[in-house]
């Protein structure tokens, strides 16, 4: 019986902030402050804005800030004279019940039964705030099958740092072992919590790169020993938007390698055993 994490964004779910795409929550944001800000494009302008303020937060080390969307949406609005309030938190709301913004990857709900079926304990270690996570998780009828949402507002820190692992112990006896999608922060995390790690990547995430046919015909956790050049090609794709912390391949080799979620329960019982 192992205590085992999942990540959510890119890892379960589709979330329905959909980074500098027009629809969703970040598109509404930026219409709603464009009019505020001079240049040829306004709105591309506040989403710039909302990245550097987060990047500034994450190298700053204050990873929480970094992912308080009401808090760096408020200081922007406040930056550029909006009048009103936007609560972000409502937003998402609102467009997870919009058609086609929200989606489970294929096998979350079976992949998450099937380890609760063989005693595991499932928590999400998550940077979404629990305000942004639960509406998305809800609607997708994922969230009951966790025993708890760990989020960096309630944690006091966010991945990678070691405190938001640490808070998720409380939930269960190990081994622990972390699902996530982004080398420098899910898994370099879990191992630096000393958590085993799981790195999945899904075909329709954002920077998807296929897995060479030979690596995708090795058993999950024979995977990463075969992979290295194809795992320096993912980790230069992911610090493309995870810049910080820095650290090398050595720091976030994965303990397997998973290309669909229903490789997991094998994958975790080997890692167990």
């Amino acid at each position: 019986m192992a205590l085992i994490s999942f990540d959510l964004d890119g890892v379960l779910q589709k979330n329905p902030f959909r980074m500098g795409r027009p629809d969703g929550v970040f598109g509404h944001i930026c219409r709603e402050l464009a009019p505020y800000v001079p240049g040829p494009d306004p709105e591309r302008e506040v989403l710039q804005r909302i990245i550097a303020r987060h990047q500034r937060h994450m190298a700053a080390g204050d990873v929480v800030a970094a992912h308080d969307w009401d808090g760096i949406v408020a200081a922007i609005a406040r930056e550029v004279g909006y009048p009103g309030q936007i609560d972000v938190a409502r937003l998402v709301e609102h467009y997870c019940q919009v058609d086609g913004l929200i989606a489970s990857y294929p096998g979350a709900a079976e992949c998450m039964d099937m380890l609760r079926a063989r005693g595991h304990v499932l928590v999400s270690v998550t940077n979404g705030f629990r305000r942004y996570q639960e509406p998305v998780q809800r609607t997708l009828g994922l969230l009951d099958r966790f025993t708890a949402l760990v989020t960096p507002e309630i944690a006091g820190a966010g991945k990678p740092q070691a405190d938001i692992y640490r808070a998720a112990e409380q939930f269960g006896r190990g081994p622990c072992i972390h699902v996530g999608d982004v080398l420098p922060h899910d898994v370099f995390g879990a191992k630096n919590a000393g958590w085993l790690a799981i790195y999945v990547v899904q075909p329709t995430a954002p920077g998807y790169t296929p897995m060479p046919p030979s690596l995708a015909a090795l058993p999950p956790w024979e995977r990463p020993a075969a992979a290295r050049t194809w795992l320096e090609e993912r980790l230069v794709i992911d610090r493309r938007w995870h810049a910080h912390p820095r650290c090398e391949l050595e720091e976030c080799m994965p303990d397997a390698i998973v290309q669909h979620l229903l490789e997991i329960p094998d994958t975790v019982e080997r890692l167990v055993a």
